[in-house]
């Protein structure tokens, strides 16, 4: 019998009361202590932090479960969510997603009928989970729970230059070899150490003449590090992500070349991604600044395509060389077949435009042979490499060079 004292607990919402019933049967069976609801309102009645797990039903008479989703949202509750459903499967795709925007921890989707045998796999490997409540915290619309800036504290870290660069490789999925780097900005700040972009960006796009600098600061840097490689004989590329906010000043094309030129590199070494998940305000400009880049031999790649603004308007209107397949796509890509469908179909469509095409969120072997199966030309991800500080980047070399 299974200790019920030391268990984990479980609470099920479903109106049908034999499927309830035997979910809770096989939930018991995988350690945990199970309770059943068979409508919403008494499922909101005995929700609390106690809980480790709930399952889900979408379609509840009365309240359906996106409503029981956004109540799980405004609640201080964070359990792993198994959502079920007999809607068809694009609906339950897009109630996943919509709760993952809610900041809920999603475990598992099944559609009914449910197999048992995936039910107690599920099951089975969150009792045996070590608890994490304390390190979730909510995201989808909620807000950053990391640290908050004031405009001059910014400024003064990018003057004093604090800000720094790791690189993440990026791998050509036909060879095996590394083929450049991802350049990613971090705040190396006295105080609190290693500081990530989502901390400090929201409020330099605000702050224009900020986020210009340190732009320019970490193009310098990225140069520096290309070089590097150039001098040792390494053809590879580097990626400076670019925010369109940037692209307002005319002589912006030059300037990058003349710091091209003299690091003495070749234009063809150095690439910029567009980070582009909001609307331009100013699309005449920017189209005018990328163009004249991409006449200077500066590569041009759309990043997360196939969120925000990242449209088939916009590889139409920009002379983009490369396409980076968003990484939630690339993730689910092996348990979600409009996911994998999409990376096939980013992928054709940007061959068929003359595009190199790069997928992100690279994490398993699984979904590296999928994206290879699917004719990616790239791939970057953890399974690879995590980014990396530059005094590791010989290793890597060394490794996959």
């Amino acid at each position: 019998m299974t200790d019920l004292r030391n268990s984990k607990k479980l609470l099920i919402l479903d109106d049908e009361e034999e499927i309830a019933k035997i979910l809770g049967e096989i939930a018991v069976d995988c350690g945990f202590s199970v309770s059943l609801s068979h409508t919403a309102p008494d499922f909101l009645d005995k929700v609390d932090p106690s809980f480790d797990c709930v399952i889900l039903d979408l379609m509840i008479p009365g309240m359906d479960g996106v409503d029981v989703i956004r109540f799980l949202s405004e609640k201080d509750v964070h359990p792993d969510v198994i959502l079920i459903s007999g809607a068809d499967r694009r609906t339950l795709h897009s109630a996943e997603t919509l709760a993952g925007e809610y900041g809920l921890h999603i475990a598992a989707v099944m559609e009914k009928p449910i197999r048992v045998s995936d039910i107690r796999n599920t099951l089975s490997a969150i009792a045996e989970k070590e608890s994490d409540i304390s390190s979730r915290t909510k995201t989808g619309g909620k807000g950053n729970s990391g640290p908050t800036f004031e405009k001059e504290e910014v400024l003064e870290g990018v003057r004093s230059d604090q800000f720094i660069l790791f690189y993440q490789p990026k791998f050509d999925l036909k060879t095996g070899r590394v083929e450049g780097f991802e350049a990613l900005v971090r705040w190396n700040h006295p105080k609190l150490g290693l500081v990530f972009p989502d901390s400090f960006l929201p409020l330099m796009e605000k702050e224009t003449n900020i986020l210009n600098l340190m732009t320019e600061k970490i193009i310098d840097l990225a140069l520096d590090e290309t070089r590097i490689w150039h001098t040792n004989g390494r053809k590879l590329r580097v990626a400076v992500n670019v925010s369109p906010v940037t692209l307002t000043e005319l002589d912006f094309p030059e300037r990058i070349l003349s710091k091209i030129k003299n690091k003495g590199i070749p234009q063809s070494q150095f690439q910029m991604e567009i980070t582009e998940t909001g609307f331009l305000e100013n699309i005449r400009f920017t189209q005018d600044i990328l163009t004249r880049l991409r006449i200077r031999g500066i590569g041009l790649s759309i990043d997360d395509f196939g969120t925000g603004y990242s449209s088939l308007k916009q590889l139409h209107r920009f002379p983009f060389t490369e396409l980076k397949i968003d990484k939630s796509f690339v993730m689910d890509s092996p348990r979600d077949r409009e996911s994998l469908f999409i990376c096939q179909a980013s992928i054709d469509l940007g061959h068929k435009l003359g595009m190199n095409v790069v997928a992100e969120g690279i994490e398993t072997a699984e979904v590296e042979r999928l994206m290879k199966e699917a004719g990616c030309d790239v791939g970057q991800g953890y399974y690879y490499s995590r980014p990396i500080h530059p005094e590791k980047i010989p290793e890597i070399l060394s490794k996959f060079g």
